[in-house]
């Protein structure tokens, strides 16, 4: 008979899983981590991981909603103490969530890895975590000081090819990326300021 969790115990468990998952993730991407490995960490029963996930696709999933919720919050926090968000905001945001937010699931995914999200994820699911247009849309609309004839779908192919840089970091030299990275996010913040 399988165990039964009081809702408080659930919620420390699937937080334990999506925490070891990341971990896991960083170090051994997707494909090599495994669900013996993830639960045996956490220290319960491998069936039991597919109580809190339908796949180690959907713990990805939560991972970069989870993150995209938190990115969300502090652009709010930043709009509400200030009203609109600035040029520095932006870089700093941007310039975390690219090389420094250690939950972003994102920085730790190969190409690889992404295919293998987009042809395993239910398709309801894709948008929300691929929606970059819409959210530099909604940021745009507290940017301060923004440029009249701002070319928003520039600003986006400038966001993807940040997020490429990242995922194929594997075949760049090692010691220049954050510098490409932070001259990348000079020339998006050019084009929106």
């Amino acid at each position: 008979m399988p165990k039964v969790y009081s809702e408080e115990k659930r919620k420390e468990i699937r937080e334990q899983l999506m925490t070891t998952g990341l971990e896991l993730i960083k170090y051994n991407g997707i494909r090599k981590m495994s669900i013996a490995e993830l639960t045996k960490s956490v220290g319960i029963a491998q069936g039991t991981f597919y109580n809190f996930f339908n796949s180690k696709e959907m713990l990805v999933y939560e991972l970069a909603t989870t993150y995209h919720e938190k990115l969300n919050q502090k652009a709010e926090e930043i709009i509400q103490s200030k009203g609109f968000l600035d040029r520095e905001d932006l870089r700093k945001l941007y310039y975390n969530m690219l090389l420094k937010d250690e939950d972003n699931v994102y920085r730790f995914l190969k190409n690889d890895d992404i295919q293998a999200l987009i042809t395993r994820l239910p398709k309801d699911h894709l948008h929300k975590i691929s929606d970059v247009k819409g959210e530099m849309e909604k940021n745009l609309r507290y940017v301060n000081s923004k440029k009249e004839n701002c070319d928003l779908n520039l600003v986006i192919n400038w966001i993807q090819v940040m997020n490429l840089t990242v995922e194929n970091k594997d075949i760049l030299e090692e010691s220049g990326i954050e510098k490409i990275i932070s001259k990348m996010i000079e020339n998006m913040l050019d084009e929106i300021f």
